[in-house]
C-alpha cells in the first residue's frame, strides 16, 4: 500500500487531447494541449501543454464576466476548427470559447483577455487561438482587484 495521493482527484478530469494546428498566439511551438477542469475551481479550466508540462494557462468562459460577449469567426478560422456550422453566429453552437486569464504587475489585479479567445471544436478536437481584430475587446479586461474602466463590451 503507498500513501502518495491519487493525482486524478488532485488535478481534475482531463479533457481528450486538443490539436491547435497554429499553436497558440506567441506559443507556436506547443500545438497539443488538454483541458483540465476540477469542482473546486468553479468555472476556471487549466490548458495543460502536452509538449511540455510546465505550460498551462487558466481559461475561463467570457460569457461569465460579459453575458453580451460575441465571438467573430472567419472562413479560414472556421476551415482551421474544422466546423461545418454557421460560423458567422454571434456564438457558433457546437463551438467552447474561453479567455486567458492573466496576474498582473499588481498582484491583485485580474485580467481576462478578451481580444484573444481560444476557440475549440470538441468534434474535431481542434483549437485556435482566434484574434477579434474588429472589436473593442480590451486584451486586458480587469476582472477582479480592479476599479479601472470595463470598457470592451
Amino acid at each position: 500500500m503507498t500513501n502518495e495521493p491519487d493525482l486524478s482527484q488532485l488535478l481534475g478530469d482531463e479533457s481528450p487531447p486538443i490539436h491547435f494546428p497554429n499553436g497558440l498566439i506567441g506559443l507556436e511551438d506547443w500545438q497539443d494541449f488538454i483541458l483540465i477542469s476540477h469542482p473546486e475551481a468553479g468555472d476556471l479550466r487549466l490548458l495543460q501543454s502536452l509538449q511540455d508540462d510546465r505550460m498551462s494557462l487558466i481559461l475561463m468562459d467570457p460569457r461569465q464576466i460579459n453575458p453580451n460577449y460575441k465571438l467573430t469567426l472567419t472562413e479560414p478560422d472556421a476551415q482551421t476548427l474544422g466546423y461545418s456550422g454557421d460560423y458567422r453566429q454571434p456564438m457558433p453552437d457546437g463551438l467552447d470559447v474561453y479567455c486567458i486569464l492573466s496576474v498582473q504587475d499588481d498582484p491583485f489585479i485580474v485580467t481576462l483577455n478578451m481580444l484573444g479567445p481560444i476557440i475549440i471544436n470538441w468534434e474535431t478536437q481542434l483549437g485556435k487561438q482566434v484574434v477579434q481584430a474588429n472589436s473593442n475587446y480590451n486584451p486586458r479586461y480587469p476582472i477582479a482587484g480592479a476599479e479601472a474602466d470595463q470598457g470592451g463590451e
